[in-house]
């Protein structure tokens, strides 16, 4: 199995400081990531990772004693990601894992965890259901710091019926196109309004001239984008002199993603977004993510989640009455006072929510002028 060689050390303040447990033993997290496999996960997974990494830098100089990432790459793969959880529990017996991008493969291991009564924050995964399936569980151990779809799609739902007459989807066969398209379809139903066109692309299709011709041919004013290459709708546009307005995943916001594109070709592209460049907290931050990674740095709703969830564990191994997972799962129930960069609040989670953003803090962004501002409509 392959595990990434890292030692990033971090301190858990003492109980005189914090009020929680002082521990004589070194602690680790562990961490599942896509860090190898398709483009789009690594961005994810790579982006997310920089985040928690820089918030555990920030951590090391507080106190006694060292925190360890001990940090597997599940390679965009379910089996592989279900082995990896099971080694990090059964081998380096982490109190706390964290983790991944897909999310067909946090809902492959959940149930592991949740069994186990080891505490999963899930991230930069988006599926809706992956908290909501386990929060009447008495306890669950399932909680997220990520973009949730519901969120991101309820927005874009409201906005694009109110705005456009005419409304299109593309999306692809996986199991996460499939599951957004289903959302999609029935959150445009509940609005009173229908898709003028849907076309559904399997993962090996590279050209989707047919289908923006056909989106084209409906009269499509805004086309919601829901393929996991998110650059494919865009290439075939200016052949076939077609120029709607593009919506969809927060993957659009990725920078990775406009260099591919080209600026002037995204500009106008809305996605679903939980980070707003318009305040000095995440704008600082923007900038000490460029120093500490320079062009490697290129995501930074997705950095700024992840900063956000290691800054949610950690605390909660501050206060944490003990290194015992059950005592780290309460105490990530309670943790508060959190700073976040992202639109996280300061209190994340209560009984009955393990989501650090709840529908209030989702909101829409635009590709404007080579960055993603808040929309406004």
């Amino acid at each position: 199995m392959k595990k990434i060689g890292v030692t990033l050390l971090g301190v858990i303040l003492s109980s005189a400081a914090l009020g929680g447990a002082s521990f004589a033993a070194d602690v680790k997290i562990g961490v599942v990531m896509g860090l190898s496999g398709p483009p789009a996960i690594v961005d994810f997974g790579e982006s997310y990772l920089q985040g928690m990494k820089l918030a555990l830098k920030d951590y090391s100089a507080a106190g006694k004693h060292k925190v360890e990432f001990v940090i597997y790459d599940d390679e965009a793969n379910p089996q592989k990601a279900v082995s990896l959880v099971q080694r990090l529990l059964q081998s380096d017996k982490v109190p706390l894992i964290m983790g991944t991008v897909s999310s067909g493969n946090v809902l492959a291991f959940a149930p592991i965890v949740q069994k186990a009564g080891v505490p999963l924050i899930a991230g930069p995964a988006i599926a809706s259901n992956i908290t909501s399936q386990f929060i009447d569980e008495k306890p669950s151990f399932i909680f997220r710091c990520s973009m949730v779809e519901k969120y991101q799609i309820e927005g874009m739902l409201d906005w694009g019926v109110k705005t456009f007459k005419k409304i299109g989807l593309v999306h692809s066969t996986t199991g996460y196109g499939n599951f957004a398209a289903k959302e999609i379809a029935d959150g445009i139903k509940a609005r009173g309004a229908n898709l003028v066109a849907v076309e559904a692309v399997a993962p090996n299709v590279s050209d989707l001239t047919p289908q923006m011709l056909k989106m084209k041919e409906s009269g499509a004013e805004l086309v919601l984008n829901f393929h996991e290459s998110f650059e494919l709708v865009f290439r075939p546009m200016s052949k076939i002199d077609y120029k709607p307005t593009i919506a969809g995943n927060w993957g659009l916001s990725s920078l990775k993603v406009r260099d591919i594109v080209g600026a002037k070709e995204i500009e106008g592209t809305v996605m679903g977004q939980a980070l707003d460049l318009s305040l000095d907290a995440p704008k600082a931050f923007v900038a000490r993510m460029e120093k500490e990674y320079g062009k490697e740095f290129r995501w930074p709703v997705v950095a700024a989640l992840g900063f956000d969830a290691a800054q949610v564990a950690l605390k909660a191994l501050d206060t944490a009455k003990s290194m015992e997972a059950e005592a780290v799962r309460d105490a990530l129930e309670a943790v508060d006072g959190i700073k976040a960069i992202s639109a996280t609040p300061a209190k994340p989670y209560g009984p009955k929510d393990h989501e650090c953003l709840d529908r209030e803090h989702v909101f829409l962004g635009v590709w404007k002028d080579g960055a993603v501002v808040r929309l406004k409509y």
